[in-house]
């Protein structure tokens, strides 16, 4: 009965990775029409929001594993961390005065 071990954790990290999923697929396609948006400013908030889903997800998934929600946690949480870290460095470097 109730939540036993790292299960919050594992619930809260699905939760950061498909929400960033969706502002994802908002970002891409927005809701309404807009002229003039800027497609660099939309590019670089479309790397932010997935940078913070993969680290977000990553984090939350270790806490998961020393909490004792299972093994596998641990070999999924560097990954996720390590898609996030690739995505900062793009986003920076996109950012970058050339």
């Amino acid at each position: 009965m109730g939540w036993q071990g790292g299960e919050p954790w594992t619930a809260a990290a699905f939760v950061a990775f498909f929400s960033s999923r969706v502002a994802r697929s908002l970002i891409r396609r927005p809701l309404t029409r807009r002229a003039g948006r800027d497609p660099i400013r939309r590019a670089n908030a479309f790397l932010a929001v997935t940078a913070a889903g993969w680290c977000a997800s990553g984090i939350l998934a270790a806490v998961a594993a020393l909490a004792g929600e299972g093994q596998e946690w641990l070999y999924v949480a560097p990954l996720f961390l390590l898609m996030g870290a690739l995505n900062v460095y793009v986003l920076r470097r996109s950012t970058q005065d050339p």
